[in-house]
């Protein structure tokens, strides 16, 4: 099945409908079947895409990209299995202007050069961040993190303004450049924005960023590899997210539904329409992008889960505020709690004494999670400390509110010295907070 867009129509159209009338019916589609409309679509998993990618036939001209002639960008594997996403030349060209409208979202712009953390071929980030860049007026000092140096060796940290990459990778890197030469701030005197994907980024790393960059501004740009950025930093409410309803189609399936899958194994959630979903819903995202000549993208279940904020000026759409992994959550009495939720209770007690965190589920007793707290004093939590944080985290869920979480939470304090390392080595994309027995 192939569906052609131009450009205007690709950023323009908002109803699933309008996309409906271009590509449904599906007949034998060998990754959807057969579907009659939008409405009668089942959501895709990324297993089943993985699945489909690693042996689906696309053809050796995907692309005429001089780089990548059968263009296949890899994820980075989070089902652990890698996804090879297929695009052609007009899909890459619609990648392009996607990323650019995302970048300009968050001012980038002519005069603004740019250093490129992100991951070199066949991963996508690299590429869209080097081309969304050039799109966006701007001029990009490397290619990614492997060629950091490059802007160093060709004389260019005066004309660095923006950094773009993983927060881990942003840290790591940064480190090691202070290391050898010097105070950053100094190193590279105009850059004063981070533009971070790829992960979440806690109050805590964001001081350790500014730290070490010197950065006024740490933006968030909020994607996956299979449906492109998803959402930009909200510049009015910081610690949420405008979605790019400029060319993607968003649902969500709310937590009743989500624990009436975890209840019964052959249910079937529905997702719907995000702009219709109230206030303060919890659930996991669902992204459908028609647009793509190679492989349209339909009602993906991402697996992320996000929360709806209703805006009050009534615009294009609600704003989110990313939680956490849905299979990263942890269930405390079979009421759920993500990353995100743990994370701002922690600093809500704990402010800038917090370092940072890590859950590990006990596989001896499923029902059982150890949290381990890290101070940047260094001293240890007092007995009032931990019974803060559990009261913290309970109220961050109404069922759990007037609980006592200790028999299912118990909480530690851990010296850095005994840190398990969030961090193996400095192209660690994603921090490991939260540990899940097998």
């Amino acid at each position: 099945m192939s569906t052609s867009f131009n450009d205007t129509q690709a950023f323009t159209v908002r109803e699933p409908r309008a996309f409906e009338r271009r590509v449904f019916p599906l007949h034998e589609h060998p990754l959807y079947g057969s579907v009659e409309r939008f409405a009668d679509s089942d959501y895709l998993l990324p297993a089943t895409l993985a699945e489909f990618t690693n042996t689906e036939g696309f053809g050796e001209t995907v692309t005429n990209l001089e780089i990548c002639p059968a263009c296949f960008f890899n994820t980075s594997g989070t089902t652990s299995r890698s996804k090879r996403i297929p695009y052609s030349d007009a899909d890459l060209e619609r990648q392009r202007i996607h990323e650019s409208i995302a970048l300009r979202k968050l001012g980038m712009g002519p005069g603004d050069g740019v250093i490129s953390l992100g991951s070199p071929l066949p991963s996508i980030s690299g590429w869209a961040i080097v081309n969304g860049s050039e799109a966006a007026g701007a001029t990009v000092l490397n290619t990614s993190q492997l060629d950091y140096e490059d802007v160093l060796l060709r004389k260019q940290q005066d004309k660095a303004t923006i950094v773009i990459g993983t927060p881990l990778v942003v840290r790591e890197i940064g480190a090691a450049i202070a290391e050898d030469h010097g105070p950053l701030p100094q190193l590279f005197p105009r850059l004063k924005t981070a533009i971070i994907f790829g992960d979440v980024v806690p109050k805590a790393l964001k001081r350790q960023l500014r730290e070490i960059w010197g950065f006024e501004r740490i933006y968030s740009l909020y994607g996956t590899v299979e449906a492109d950025v998803v959402a930009t930093q909200s510049r009015a409410h910081p610690g949420r997210m405008d979605l790019m309803f400029e060319r993607l189609v968003f649902e969500i399936i709310p937590e009743s539904e989500l624990a009436k899958e975890r209840a019964m194994a052959d249910y079937r959630p529905r997702p719907s329409d995000i702009r219709e979903a109230p206030d303060g819903t919890i659930g996991e995202l669902v992204i459908t992008d028609l647009s793509r000549d190679v492989l349209p993208l339909i009602r993906y279940r991402i697996g992320d889960v996000v929360q709806v904020h209703r805006t009050l000026d009534g615009g294009a759409g609600p704003e989110i505020s990313v939680l956490g992994r849905s299979k990263n959550a942890i269930l405390l009495d079979e009421v759920p709690l993500y990353e995100m939720q743990i994370n701002d209770a922690l600093e809500d007690v704990l402010g800038e004494r917090l370092r940072d965190w890590q859950i590990v589920q006990s596989p001896a007793q499923p029902t059982r999670f150890d949290l381990y707290v890290e101070t940047t004093d260094e001293q240890p939590l007092a007995d009032q400390d931990h019974a803060q944080v559990r009261a913290a985290i309970a109220s961050r869920r109404v069922e759990l509110a007037q609980r006592d979480i200790g028999a299912f939470l118990y909480t530690h304090w851990r010296s850095q010295a005994q840190s398990m390392s969030l961090a193996g080595n400095a192209t660690d994309a994603k921090a490991k907070r939260i540990v899940l027995a097998a």
